[in-house]
């Protein structure tokens, strides 16, 4: 019986790397060299969705990519380490909850104000983008811990 096999191949991860990379360095860029101050709010805003998108399709394509060699173990680790970010991003974004609900009752923001700037940014990037994130930074660690301890018992 022919198993259903939803993973990418392993060259759409390194598709996602590139894309990953090129959305931070452009991050990077504007953040760093300041020029988002001499941007109008309409071109920051659609630099900030498209940084969002790219990044989200990024994190997209290397969570769902195979790796090089992918076997029942690597397959069990995928879902352990699914577990694992769907419960921290749960937990964390519960907390941000309660953050900026008792922020909002003690210190009431209005649209221009900095700190409603920061909060509405945590608010955007608190959805799906952590839970990718998470979920690649537990797999890579937990592959390369494995791939360690197999090369140092043999």
């Amino acid at each position: 019986m022919k198993t259903k096999h939803y993973l990418l191949s392993y060259k759409w991860q390194t598709a996602g790397w590139i894309l990953l990379a090129v959305a931070l360095m452009l991050t990077c860029l504007i953040v760093g060299v300041g020029l988002y101050m001499t941007m109008s709010e309409a071109v920051t805003k659609l630099f900030v969705a498209a940084v969002y998108v790219v990044t989200a399709v990024s994190l997209l394509l290397i969570a769902f990519s195979e790796e090089r060699q992918e076997d029942e173990f690597i397959k069990s680790l995928r879902g352990r380490s699914l577990a694992a970010a769907a419960c921290v991003a749960f937990v964390l974004s519960i907390i941000w909850f309660c953050v900026s609900n008792v922020g909002q009752m003690y210190l009431p923001l209005q649209m221009g104000d900095d700190l409603w700037w920061k909060f509405s940014l945590v608010d955007n990037y608190l959805s799906i983008i952590p839970m990718f994130f998470l979920y690649i930074v537990i797999f890579k660690a937990s592959l390369w811990v494995y791939r360690w301890r197999s090369r140092h018992e043999e």
